[in-house]
């Protein structure tokens, strides 16, 4: 009967110690990022989250038929100059107040740009989904300055990681979206 504690306790410990070096371990998502933009063979899916400690885990997906051909993922840590520039934006009062009714499931959008947005907030996430640049356009001046803060900071050099894919940047085909 020690024996087996022994080995349990051998093996937890084993456990404990592979998950102690994640770098989620101990830090909050504080912002979650997509945006898909399709194009005429293919799309492109970008995905970044943020993290709490101002860590960063982010994706970029070449994508054809439903199906990723290529995903390049990227870690790092965010400049503090970046993160306050971030922090500004999410957390201004205009951002912090804006609700954005869900979109409906639509199984044929006309030209489609989906952006999800999600922003933790004591109690939970402020969420925001839009499936056109269309359905954008009324929520664009307190949207804007997040999005143009993401182009430039995914437009900066960054070196590939071996990170493995996160599954919150994962595209959920069971909800496809498909061009008129």
């Amino acid at each position: 009967m020690k024996t087996v504690a022994r080995v349990l306790i051998v093996f937890l410990g084993m456990i404990l110690l592979a998950n102690a070096g994640s770098a989620e371990q101990g830090a909050a998502l504080h912002v979650l990022l997509s945006e898909v933009r399709p194009g005429s063979m293919g799309t492109e899916h970008y995905c970044m989250l943020v993290f709490d400690d101002h860590h960063f885990h982010a994706e970029k997906a070449l994508r054809r038929l439903g199906k990723d051909r290529e995903r390049m993922v990227y870690e790092g840590q965010l400049s503090d100059s970046d993160w306050s520039a971030l922090t500004a934006i999410v957390d201004a009062k205009q951002f912090r107040e804006l609700r954005v009714p869900p979109s409906p499931p639509a199984l044929v959008v006309s030209d489609p740009h989906p952006y999800t947005i999600s922003v933790a907030r004591s109690g939970g996430f402020q969420n925001m989904e839009f499936l056109t640049k269309a359905s954008l356009k009324p929520f664009e001046a307190e949207v804007k300055p997040l999005l143009r803060w993401w182009d430039v900071s995914r437009n900066q050099r960054t070196t590939p990681s071996e990170a493995p894919v996160d599954a919150r940047c994962s595209l959920n085909d069971a909800t496809g979206i498909f061009s008129n």
